[in-house]
Formats: structure tokens, sequence, C-alpha cells
């Protein structure tokens, strides 16, 4: 890609950087360098400047060497938790464990969100999961008693294993569901008395270690009830009947959501993962309760996101990845050809659809550089520009990546002149009351990768928001673009009347 991406990529170059500074100066919330009701300084501040700026600035190339570690990341993170819910009694080799993972990647839907850097949910499970299992290796570590090297290869796991999974608690506000995960976790594994006696070092450990863990969650907890409190939305014009807010977080899950994933594997996937949490409690197996807690936990991930109505595909990864973990387990004890018929379905679907999918989203991503090119042509040579079409968030984004492009200006435009330009978001027309106001017609210049630029000799001026003043206003479909300086997040995407 030439530009980082128009929706979400233009945040992370634009804000990771005061971001980080506001983090390590204790005053990320005060400084407002997200979104209002947002708090995610792990992706905003800490993943987002690494990948944007470690460690030579923002360049394309190095974006995409982080993209591909955090791909890999959420493969592991999704193998662990697979391996682990699979139990003592699963009968498939461990290479076969990764079917669960390449089952959640390779869907059509969560294969695009894995290209993109925007959303958070990847390094939230990669974080959580990576994390918490580090602690957990450390831990059985030092309660066998190990000594010397082994005893500080322990600790180092602890306290990696922590840094990361602060990362995975702040990268998304939902990872404040894994509290619903901690009674389920506490039926599962026998009592703290089993594993230390209550006077030792050892249980004092496993103490302030819980206390480490539940600390952050509580503290997003904390975050989220304020916000909600204030009124805070950080894109208050999606505005949705309760109904629908219901269904696409109560009820949507359940049907695997093909038409939102690309696939109908997790439509069947859904009730296989409920039939072998049902029945492993069945067979009075302790491990039922992680099963369930697992399901459970995943849901509510992704119902707090998806109760704000729309339904995005990535808001549906948390539950994803549990599906395939929990019905992994029961798929580990079935037979040798139910198991090569399932690997070759998954294979299947993947080579069919995802593809297309990839091709149809590098089009997309494509044609947002070409945006940005053309815009800056015009730009640069002090003309008069209008974007028409566009996303409240593209148009956002636009100015904010020049600095990706070299762009080579347009005739320079006079003062007096009224020449002015109009760039259409997939070529669509211009809108009827915009377009009038060039008293000679529209001239097109140069319609690349479905992005057009026209020009109009003679344009009669019209007050007209900027991309920042209408960040708010959806309904407005075209806006001039202004070099302003960064806007504040807290103030973008939010409800306002025009001057």
């Amino acid at each position: 890609m030439q530009t980082p991406s128009l929706i979400d990529d233009w945040f992370g170059v634009t804000y990771s950087r005061p971001a980080l500074t506001a983090l390590l100066h204790g005053d990320y919330v005060a400084s407002g360098v997200d979104f209002a009701g947002r708090f995610r300084p792990g992706y905003t501040a800490i993943w987002n400047y690494a990948q944007w700026h470690i460690p030579t600035g923002p360049s394309i190339v190095t974006a995409a060497a982080w993209g591909m570690l955090r791909v890999a990341l959420f493969l592991v993170a999704v193998w662990m938790l697979t391996r682990w819910l699979a139990g003592k009694g699963s009968r498939v080799a461990p290479l076969l464990v990764w079917l669960a993972p390449l089952a959640v990647v390779l869907t059509p839907a969560i294969a695009v969100d894995l290209a993109r850097y925007g959303p958070g949910e990847p390094m939230m499970i990669a974080g959580l999961i990576i994390g918490l299992g580090l602690i957990a290796t450390g831990v059985r570590k030092l309660l066998a008693g190990s000594h010397g090297q082994e005893r500080a290869l322990a600790f180092a796991a602890i306290a990696a294993g922590y840094v990361l999974y602060l990362i995975g608690v702040y990268s998304k506000e939902a990872s404040v569901c894994l509290l619903v995960f901690v009674p389920f976790l506490l039926k599962a594994v026998p009592p703290l008395r089993s594993y230390a006696p209550p006077a030792s070092k050892a249980r004092s450990l496993l103490v302030i270690l819980a206390a480490l863990v539940l600390a952050p969650l509580v503290h997003l907890a904390a975050h989220l009830g304020l916000a909600i409190l204030a009124g805070d939305r950080p894109y208050p014009n999606v505005d949705l009947s309760l109904r629908t807010k219901i269904f696409a977080a109560g009820i949507s899950p359940f049907f695997g959501e093909p038409g939102v994933l690309g696939t109908w594997l997790w439509t069947a996937a859904v009730p296989t993962a409920i039939a072998v949490a049902v029945t492993t409690a069945r067979r009075r197996e302790r491990e039922a309760w992680l099963l369930f807690g697992a399901l459970l936990t995943g849901f509510c991930m992704s119902a707090v996101a998806l109760a704000r109505g729309p339904t995005p595909s990535w808001y549906y990864i948390p539950w994803v990845v549990a599906l395939a973990a929990v019905a992994f387990r029961g798929l580990s004890r079935a037979k040798v050809i139910t198991q090569i018929a399932v690997a070759v379905l998954i294979v299947g679907l993947a080579a069919s659809s995802t593809p297309s999918a990839i091709a149809d989203w590098a089009r997309t991503e494509r044609r947002g550089s070409t945006a940005v090119e053309l815009a800056k042509t015009v730009v640069t040579a002090s003309c008069p520009l209008y974007l028409a079409n566009f996303d409240i968030e593209q148009r956002v984004a636009i100015p904010q990546l020049f600095r990706f492009v070299h762009g080579k200006p347009v005739a320079t435009c006079t003062r007096d002149a009224s020449e002015a330009y109009a760039l259409s978001w997939q070529a669509k027309p211009l809108p009827l009351d915009f377009a009038a106001r060039c008293a000679s017609d529209w001239q097109p210049l140069a319609p690349r990768n479905g992005v057009s630029l026209l020009r109009c000799p003679s344009f009669r001026q019209a007050k007209i928001p900027d991309q920042v003043a209408a960040s708010g206003l959806p309904h407005v479909t075209v806006v001039r673009l202004r070099l302003t300086r960064v806007p504040s997040p807290l103030n973008l995407f939010q409800p306002r009347a025009l001057d």
C-alpha cells in the first residue's frame, strides 16, 4: 500500500506519539488523545506507537512487519487456548491443534480484519492469552521448587507475561469481560490450599499475582462506568433502535453471522461448541466449567462491542475464537475420518472466499491511497478542494496522510479566481445542489481506482464546512478540505450545529 488506511490507520499515525507521551506522564485521560468515551492506552499509545514510529518513524514497510507480528501473536494465542481447552483426553497430534486458529484467521471477513491494522481485538486476545499463559508457566516453575537460573527464568516469564497481559487488557474495552471467566476458572481448578500451605511464600505470591491480574480489569471497568455516566460516546451519531441493539448484541452471535463473516462455518460451530460443553458437563468433567466460561466470556466480549448496534466483523472475533477452541475439543475426540473431513471443509471454504475478500479490501485501500495523492496535488497548488461522497472518517483522514505521497501539484490557482476542484469517492456523481454551483460543466481530470477528480473553472462559493467541523454530521456529503491543526480526537465525530 502507498499510504496507511483512511480507516483507523491514520489515527495511529497521527495520535500514537502524543498518546504515548501522555501515558508516560500519567495524564492519558486528561490529554484527550483518544475518542470520547474510549480508554485503550495499550493499543492507542503502545502498540500504535510501535507500529508507526519504531524504529524510524511512519513507514508502510515497517508497519507491515509489525502487522505480521500481530497476526503471528494472534495465531499463537488461539492455538494456546485451543490446546488448553482440549484437555488431556485429546486424541490428535499437536500439529492438528493449529486447525482451530487457521479456521479463525481464514474466515474471509476476519482475514481482512487481520490484514488491516485497525481492529484492537487481535491484540486484546493475544495479550490476554499469551500474557496469562506466561504468568501461569512462571508460577508453575516456582511452585515446583526451581532454583538458580530456572527461578530467574520463571520470574522473567511472569514479568514478560504481565506486560503482555496489560497491553491486552488496555487494547480494547471489551477485555473487562475477562472478569466473567474468573468464577468459572475458580470452579475448574483445585483450591488454593492444594498449591501451597497458608503461611508459605508461594501462597503469598499467588495472592499478589491474583491481585495484579484483577487490578487492571477493575481499573478499566471504573473508566467505562464513568464514561457511561458522563454520556461519553465515541460515535454518538450511530443512533439505532433498542431492538436493533438487542438483536446485534444478544442474538446475532448465535446465528454465526454468515453475511458478515463471509462463511457458514460459524453458523455450524455455534451448536457444535454448545453441545461439546453440555456433553462435557453431563460427564461430570471438571473442565466443563472452563468450556462454559470460555464461551460466555467470548460472547460477552463481542456483545459489549455489538451493543452499539452496528455489526462489523471484528466485533465477532472473541466469540469466534471461543467457538473454535471449544468446538475443537469435540473434534479432538472424534474419529480420524471426521477430523479429516472438517479440515478439508475449512480449507475448501477458505479457498473459495478468502482470497476474493482480501482482493476486494486491497482495491479499497488502493482507492484510498489514490484519494490522498489526488487531494495533495490540488492542496499543494493552493486551490480550493471539496470532498464529495466520502465517509466522515475518510475525509478527516486524508490531510493527515499527505506525508506519504508526493503528488505533483496541478496548475496553481490565483486568489481572485473562482476555480475549484472536487474529489469524489468511488467516482459517484456529485450531489446535485453542489454540482449546480459550477456555472459551467465540471471537467473530469483524473479518474483512477474509482476516485474522480473534477475541475470547475467558475465555481460560486458557498458556506460549506470543512472536514473537521462536519465530522459529526454524517448527512453532509460535501466538505471543504482545509489544512488545519491536528484536531483533538475528543471533538471528532461528535454532533454539532453548523454556524
